[in-house]
């Protein structure tokens, strides 16, 4: 009876809590988010000459274990065993929240940037942006007009709100028939596309039909099931474990003879299991999530760990701000993908400040959304959205060696805003706020309509209201 109560113990031991991050977890997502920016920079004439199947590839794979991982842990901790409990009133809003208000948040911001970087002419922007893989049904989907890599992943994840609780439930009940069921729906999708389509895609419109699977987290199941099973006992070595040492070398050996010897799965002719992220695959990350969990420690106090928590936690709304800032550069240059061949060192230079510009910004907007004053949050959305494209912008224009002054001053107003803030340290009140970032809206709209609009002889004119409104600014906030 001791033995029994002593391993009863050792594996509870092994479950952890909700109530604080684990760096292994902290650690992978961060670790994602940064392959996520690196395959959305690097073209696929490089990526193909990597291996990246091994490593690079691996990141919605292992968000998607990490997920069922995250959710199955959640469940648990708050001690959900009914659809009732699992599919609360809380339970949608807290979800509601976190993901779906940002990402309308995005979609209107990125519809009036695109539409200023398309001249206005949404028709321009909706037939070029994503063209030609931008189908009338994509609206129907949370694919945005103003498209950016990565847009693809948000349908998965919302529907994902609705299927997981409803997964657990079943995980519950009977864990290793939930777990079957995952890999059987995959199955099921992957051969009702088979019947579909068949061979090769004959036309767009059947494309635009395919993206309604490949944007289904059913698509994608088998990688939820994995993570959820987990969090019951994640250890590499647990008995309920030991299959993954027979999936693990399987899915090892099918990435390699993809990766290397370009093989697919084929039924009289034509290929099955579409997509690179399918259920022969995911086992690999599945095992490289287990293996983290065994390698890496549970719990880490330093500055490097704070700083792995920050962006582990900010990692929606990172790939939210790249979606942004990889549409703006596809708007400009007919492509996001800044690396290709040949080769240029320079390029790692701006893959790095992609890094850091897109995983900054992504904590900036992850805090305005933990700020609880709706009115500040609002004035913060402004500042955000205004500030954050411009510096694009800017980036963009200096290259033809003319840039609108009023975008000069909303640079110079965002290093003031930083300076400010890291070095003061003290908020400024709601008022003053308000105050600047009416400045901040007067710049821009000027920058518009110095664009847009208004001739370059009569480019004067703009200046003088931002010019009046800025003194006053300075005597009403002094």
């Amino acid at each position: 009876m001791n033995e029994l109560n002593l391993q009863i113990l050792e594996e509870e031991e092994e479950i952890p809590s909700e109530k604080k991050s684990l760096f292994q977890i902290d650690f992978l997502k961060a670790a994602m988010i940064f392959l996520v920016i690196f395959d959305h920079n690097v073209s696929w004439n490089i990526k193909n000459n990597i291996a990246v199947a091994l490593w690079e590839r691996i990141s919605i794979p292992v968000f998607l274990v990490i997920l069922g991982f995250n959710m199955g842990l959640s469940f648990r901790e708050k001690g959900y065993t009914s659809l009732k409990q699992l599919y609360s009133w809380n339970y949608f809003k807290k979800k509601i929240m976190r993901y779906v208000v940002p990402f309308l948040i995005l979609y209107a911001a990125s519809t009036f940037i695109g539409l200023f970087m398309y001249g206005f002419d949404f028709i321009a922007m909706y037939d070029t942006q994503y063209y030609p893989s931008h189908g009338v049904i994509n609206l129907f989907y949370f694919i945005m007009p103003f498209w950016g890599p990565g847009n693809w992943f948000i349908p998965v994840l919302f529907q994902s709100i609705l299927v997981v609780p409803l997964l657990y439930w079943v995980f519950t009940k009977k864990p290793v028939v939930a777990l079957i069921l995952t890999f059987a729906i995959e199955i099921a999708m992957q051969t009702i596309v088979f019947f579909l389509f068949g061979g090769d895609f004959t036309s767009w419109e059947q494309v635009h039909v395919y993206s309604l699977f490949s944007s289904s987290i059913l698509f994608y199941l088998s990688a939820v099931g994995l993570g959820m099973w987990f969090s019951k006992r994640p250890n590499l070595f647990a008995k309920q474990n030991l299959f993954m040492w027979i999936l693990y070398p399987i899915s090892l050996a099918f990435i390699i003879a993809y990766q290397f010897f370009g093989y697919r799965i084929m039924i009289d002719g034509n290929r099955f299991l579409r997509g690179d992220y399918t259920l022969m695959v995911f086992p690999y990350s599945a095992f490289l999530v287990l293996l983290a969990i065994k390698l890496l420690p549970k719990r880490w106090d330093n500055w490097f760990a704070k700083l792995i928590s920050k962006i582990s936690k900010s990692t929606y709304h990172i790939l939210l701000t790249q979606i942004l800032g990889y549409g703006m550069i596809t708007a400009f240059w007919g492509t996001h993908y800044g690396m290709d061949v040949p080769f240029d060192p320079s390029d790692i230079i701006d893959l790095i400040v992609l890094w850091v510009g897109f995983i900054w910004f992504g904590i900036i907007w992850y805090k305005i959304d933990q700020q609880e004053n709706l009115k500040r949050r609002i004035l913060y959305y402004l500042n955000f959205f205004i500030i954050f494209p411009c510096l694009f912008l800017l980036s963009f224009w200096a290259q033809g060696f003319w840039v609108p002054i009023p975008l000069i001053v909303i640079v110079i107003y965002a290093i003031a805003v930083l300076i400010r803030y890291y070095a003061v340290k003290t908020p400024l009140s709601t008022a003053n706020v308000f105050i600047w970032t009416g400045f901040l809206l007067i710049s821009f709209v000027s920058m518009i309509l110095q664009v847009t609009v208004v001739l370059p002889s009569e480019h004067w004119i703009l200046l003088l209201p931002m010019g009046v409104y800025l003194i006053i600014a300075f005597f009403v906030t002094r």
